[in-house]
This record gives C-alpha cells, sequence and structure tokens, in this order.
C-alpha cells in the first residue's frame, strides 16, 4: 500500500499554507504533478522550499529561465520568508528591487549596504 509523504499537518493545511505563498491558484492545487507545466513545477520546488522549516535559504540565480510573471511570484515569496536569503544573481533587476541587506563581491572585496542602496564601485 501507497504511503502519503509530505508536510506534516492536513489537506487544509497545506493547501493554505501553499496559497498564502501567493505562488498558486486555488485550482493550481488539483493539477497532478505529472501534468505541471514547467513554470508550475518552478512554482512547487520554490514552495517545497519555503514550507520546510529552516533559517536560511540559498539561491543561485534563480531568475534563470522564468517568466517575467513568475519572477514577479518568486520576488513576493522572498519577501514574505521569515528568515535569511542568500541570492547569488546577475540578474540587474533583481538585485536592483531587493530591499535586504546586500552583499557584493567585487576584486576580491565584499561591500555590503542595506536594500537598494548604490553600491560603492
Amino acid at each position: 500500500m501507497y504511503k502519503r509523504q509530505g508536510l506534516p499537518g492536513d489537506v487544509e493545511e497545506q493547501r493554505a499554507l501553499l496559497l498564502s505563498y501567493g505562488l498558486f491558484r486555488e485550482h493550481d492545487l488539483h493539477v497532478p504533478v505529472g501534468s505541471l507545466s514547467a513554470g508550475q513545477s518552478r512554482r512547487l520546488a520554490l514552495a517545497r522550499l519555503l514550507a520546510r522549516p529552516a533559517d536560511l535559504l540559498l539561491l543561485d540565480e534563480p531568475a534563470n529561465h522564468l517568466a517575467l510573471g513568475l519572477l514577479e511570484q518568486l520576488e513576493e515569496a522572498l519577501a514574505q520568508w521569515p528568515g535569511a536569503v542568500v541570492v547569488v544573481s546577475h540578474d540587474r533587476a533583481l538585485r536592483d528591487r531587493f530591499v535586504g541587506r546586500r552583499c557584493e563581491i567585487r576584486a576580491g572585496r565584499a561591500l555590503v549596504t542595506q536594500g537598494s542602496e548604490a553600491l560603492a564601485g
């Protein structure tokens, strides 16, 4: 017999958690995982990361291959993340919209600023 695996809690708690991230609409929750589009699969992967208790979220080039709408949803979900987020990205627009503490490595030196302040060159 198949044993259900996943997050603890009942189905309604899990549904509410997924919807709280803003990555899914109600009707998306009824689509079988094997039938998800590429964008929906990326949303699910992000939701799985967000749903697990952790103090630190590491993302390497999270904006690669994302449609604009999904990138905006990613940014909104990350803004709700209660822990620390480390994002490695070459996407200037993503970096410019980031509002937390920033550290940029240039010529072997770390430059730290708050939010969207301009980094020293």
